[in-house]
């Protein structure tokens, strides 16, 4: 029985005890901030697409922690939301592209 918070290591490489989602979460938030200036939108995005990678291929027990992880910290990782995002994302590069003329 896993501790509240915790999953198994999601890469198959590692193996042992277990890893804390919210530092999973924390980890891949820094990821997506760099390199997107001050566009939420992109940030949003880049999480957003890392932490549903991460999710897809968790076991059902594990997905459900890191699902209500993920929500607690504003991600959420249905269909519709990853939609409503990549929507966002492109038109912030669009608006950008524009300025950019």
């Amino acid at each position: 029985m896993m501790k509240p918070g915790f999953i198994a290591p999601p890469w198959p490489h590692i193996r042992g005890d277990s890893v804390s989602v919210a530092s999973l979460i924390f980890r891949i938030e820094k990821e997506a901030h760099n390199g997107c200036g001050l566009y939420y939108e992109i940030y949003h995005y880049r999480a957003l697409c890392k932490l549903r990678d991460l999710y897809i291929n968790l076991s059902a027990s594990d997905a459900e922690t890191f699902k209500d992880v993920a929500a607690r910290r504003g991600f959420f990782l249905d269909d519709d939301a990853l939609k409503e995002c990549t929507d966002e994302y492109y038109k912030t590069i669009a608006e950008i592209r524009e300025e950019q003329k």
